[in-house]
């Protein structure tokens, strides 16, 4: 069973205090440090995303820098400003003194929504809390890189806390023009950048001044996209899913959170408090999101339109940016009328209850799992709905899943897949379910995302892939949109990569094309959160004095973040990389370091260029000349120092030296073998005895004209001496 290969230390938990002001007076300016600070990327280098920071205490405590502008006080927490996977500090502007700011330290277990930040990063929205920076910084508190983003301070604190309560009662003339407008505009200006906020629920709206007049959205990128949502602001289909597994979403499930939020901002309170979330969306399923969300409360009069339009659960029939424009200048809009399910006249009993419609049933049926299996094997559930509701395509597509998946997997295997299907038919608008895991295809990166950096079991995930239950729930959409067949080509590379169990490939592979900013998970280089390949030499340099240096440097997580990110340069070293020969692959290992130093930089690396000098005896072996391996052993010192990669490499892998290592090789091969054949045959007596002689003859003749040579010059010389 695959397992996630990360060890992540989760965010520190902090208890509220009694009470915390909403808006505190800002900090004063920040004293000069009482010692040097530390740079908190190790060598003073900016990192991928261009963001550098110092840490350093002083008489008031401990800080750190981001961009040589924003003090983060680490010892001033603002828990009521916390986001559920960020906790909230002060921050004071060195450029701005006086600025209302605060950060958000995200936790290093959750992918944060880097491309989102990107693009919201110093922009003025109406109606959306304004970011003014981000960056990766040293933590202290965690000893580790984390994201930090910072933002314009909401000086009227939380529209409503975290248990929606509390929130202040606005008349019912101003809330359209205090509530409705300017969030539906907020939306309507992200829509337009291709933003889905998908974090919108009571506790996340704030009042961006003291009066408390202006409303905003909240953060939106500390967490994958609706991880944090209560399934009560949810639409029925995303409050199915695991929160990790929801997808980026539209702009119709930002509305229906607004719609929620809006509807107990105007009441007051949360209507179905107390509830279990399997039981809201139960209720939302049989008498829908409006009614459910309601129930006997008495809502303004002049609200009741827009919510309904606002909370249908038919996503094309929900309200638009031009509906609440017209319904804001007064236009009265035709209702929408919910469009009804078939019913049955005569009841399909399951798990003590009766159903006389599909979706009901469904939900139930994944509610009771175990149970499902029978009405589906035994005909049951087919049948009523054949004769029942008269939907013979639907219990025709059902039969058929049945027998061909029990034909294609054994009986184990079977029954869950053959209730994953079955659900698919009933229900193609809910996620894919298979027992406790439940995700939407466009949520899957980041589910996986989320599942490796917490260590969690992966096997639900690759089952995914393998078992083409994205495919199964492709094929069950009313409409097969264009989005959906771009699945298909997307599923069917990522289980060519698991199947690719070398390094480069498998699930790690999966998880860095999935995820475009997802920084790497290796154990190595966790800790400081690099996002882009040139930030990985760099990394791994400066942990080269405290790892285990009998290891290799790249792992399966740096093999496959390099081949997501750079395959074009990377793809035949690392394949060279996993090469079955230790000395092939080990010089690949180090091609694949050297083809990134020599491209990206940086021009030295001398704690890197030490680490691979240990590991080149392989290499240094492959050599069979000993003055060969002797000069090696000489030279590659130097070569070290110098801490070039490159130049490592083309000294190990000389080609003209390669050729003639293995030249003069095979000669002293081939007068070995010779001699070994010439002693062999004297001793069992295979030589010819004549050939002996001769051979025996021309030796002794050669000495002795050598002799005779020698006394014809000794006697001439002595002649001519006396």
């Amino acid at each position: 069973m695959a397992e996630a290969a990360t060890d992540l230390r989760p965010a520190p938990e902090r208890a509220p205090p009694a009470a915390a002001p909403v808006a505190p007076t800002p900090p004063p300016p920040v004293p000069e440090p009482a010692v040097a600070p530390v740079s908190s990327n190790g060598n003073g280098a900016k990192n991928g995303n261009g963001t550098n920071g110092t840490n350093g205490s002083n008489a008031t405590g401990t800080y750190i820098m981001v961009r040589d502008r924003f003090t983060i006080f680490c010892d001033r927490p603002v828990p009521a400003l916390d986001m559920p996977n960020a906790l909230a500090y002060e921050v004071a502007d060195r450029k701005q003194e006086g600025r209302p700011l605060y950060a958000l330290v995200c936790r290093p277990d959750m992918p944060a929504r880097v491309s989102v930040m990107r693009t919201l990063k110093g922009l003025e929205i109406p109606a959306v809390l304004q970011m003014v920076d981000w960056g990766v910084a040293e933590w202290p508190l965690l000893e580790r890189k984390c994201v930090i983003v910072i933002y314009h301070r909401p000086l009227g604190g939380k529209v409503m806390d975290a248990h929606y309560t509390g929130a202040k009662r606005i008349p019912d003339h101003l809330f359209a023009r205090t509530v409705i407008k300017p969030i539906a505009e907020g939306l309507i200006e992200l829509g337009l950048k291709g933003i889905a906020h998908r974090a919108i629920r009571p506790d996340n709206l704030y009042y961006i001044d003291e009066q408390k007049t202006r409303i905003v959205l909240g953060d939106c990128v500390t967490s994958v996209p609706a991880h944090d949502q209560p399934v009560l602001v949810e639409t029925i289909e995303s409050g199915m899913a695991q929160p990790s597994g929801r997808g980026a979403g539209l702009y119709a499930d930002d509305m229906y959170a607004f719609g929620a939020s809006a509807l107990m901002i105007a009441l007051g309170r949360n209507p179905l408090a107390g509830l279990t979330d399997a039981e809201v969306i139960r209720r939302k399923i049989v008498i829908g999101s409006y009614s459910a969300l309601v129930g006997d409360e008495r809502v303004p009069v002049s609200l009741i339109e827009c919510l309904r339009g606002m909370l249908t659960d038919d996503a094309e029939q929900r309200w638009q940016p031009t509906n609440i424009d017209l319904w804001l200048n007064g236009k009265r809009l035709t209702p929408i009328q919910a469009m009804a399910e078939p019913q049955s006249q005569r009841p399909l009993r399951f798990a003590d209850q009766e159903f006389h419609s599909i979706r009901p049933l469904s939900y139930a049926m994944y509610q009771n799992w175990d149970k499902a299996l029978s009405i589906i094997t035994d005909g049951t559930l087919e049948v009523w709905i054949r004769r029942g509701l008269e939907l013979n395509d639907l219990a025709d597509s059902i039969a058929s899943a049945i027998k061909g998946t029990g034909a294609a997997l054994d009986k184990g295997d079977a029954d869950d897949i053959i209730i994953a299907r079955v659900l698919m038919l009933m229900d193609p608008r809910a996620p894919i379910r298979l027992r406790d895991f439940r995700l939407f295809p466009e949520g899957f990166g980041s589910s996986l995302a989320v599942a490796m950096l917490r260590k969690q079991k992966l096997q639900s995930l690759t089952d995914f892939i393998n078992r083409d239950l994205w495919r199964y729930w492709i094929l069950a959409q009313i409409k097969t949109t264009v989005d959906n067949q771009q699945y298909e080509g997307v599923f069917r590379e990522l289980r060519d990569y698991l199947k690719d169990q070398k390094s480069g490939g498998g699930i790690e592979r999966c998880v860095y094309e999935l995820n475009e900013w997802q920084p790497c998970m290796s154990p190595l280089i966790a800790d400081q959160y690099i996002m882009e390949v040139k930030g990985v030499l760099p990394a791994l340099d400066a942990v080269s004095n405290t790892t285990n240096t009998k290891v290799w440097p790249i792992d399966r997580h740096i093999a496959a973040f390099l081949r997501a990110r750079y395959a074009k340069g990377t793809g035949s070293q690392i394949d060279a990389m996993n090469d079955p020969r230790p000395d092939r692959a080990t010089i690949g290992m180090l091609s694949v370091l050297a083809i990134v130093q020599w491209r990206l930089g940086p021009e030295t690396l001398y704690g890197l260029a030490h680490w691979i000098g240990g590991l080149m005896a392989p290499v240094l072996n492959s050599y069979q000349n000993r003055n060969k391996r002797k000069e090696i052993e000489k030279e590659l010192p130097k070569l070290i120092r110098k801490g070039n990669l490159a130049e490592i490499f083309n000294y190990l892998d000389n080609p003209e030296e390669r050729q003639k290592d293995a030249q003069g090789f095979a000669w002293a091969k081939a007068d070995y073998a010779a001699s070994e054949k010439l002693v062999y045959d004297l001793e069992h007596g295979q030589v010819d005895r004549q050939e002996s002689a001769i051979l025996t003859g021309r030796q002794a003749g050669a000495a002795g004209a050598g002799f005779i040579m020698f006394m014809t010059y000794l006697i001439v010389l002595l002649g001519r001496m006396f």
